[in-house]
């Protein structure tokens, strides 16, 4: 008789670690996937920027077209002022510290603003090291939200 309530109750506590277990399984998927829903349209506006300002960047270092020049020199000073603002990445919650996208767009920034008479020396190819520091400084920030922390690949980040 001892044997069988033995049985009984290691039965019970089997069933009921497992239900606990499959239980926070469930749990732990739901709040991961209610997580990231809700960051998708964030992030999805924040690659749909970056390779905006990727691709405006690298036309302002490269092209020789007056008109597409004076076009991505516009639209490179709305993103930094703007939209692009709203999605870099930051360092900390101190106000005013940002990291790497934000940096590198104040760089080209910075070194646009240093050439004299651009329009009359095209293409401004001083600039592509800078445009290329933007667009990894992107790729950075875009593909950062992609490791979970889990199912970590060895050897990346």
């Amino acid at each position: 008789m001892a044997d069988a309530t033995t049985l009984e109750w290691t039965k019970l506590a089997f069933t009921a670690i497992g239900g606990a277990i499959a239980l926070a399984v469930g749990l732990y998927q739901y709040v991961a996937t209610s997580s990231q829903t809700a960051r998708r349209p964030f992030l999805e506006e924040q690659t749909k920027l970056c390779f905006q300002a990727s691709e405006t960047v690298a036309r302002i270092a490269t092209t020789d077209d007056p008109v597409k020049w004076k076009t991505a020199y516009d639209d490179f000073w709305m993103l930094y002022w703007g939209p692009l603002a709203i999605v870099e990445d930051r360092a900390s919650d101190k106000i005013g510290e940002f990291r790497d996208v934000a940096k590198e767009m104040v760089d080209f920034g910075k070194a646009l603003k240093t050439i004299d008479k651009p329009l009359q020396n095209l293409p401004l190819n001083q600039l592509t090291g800078s445009a290329i520091a933007v667009s990894r400084a992107c790729q950075t920030l875009v593909t950062s939200w992609w490791d979970a922390g889990i199912l970590r690949i060895p050897g990346t980040r």
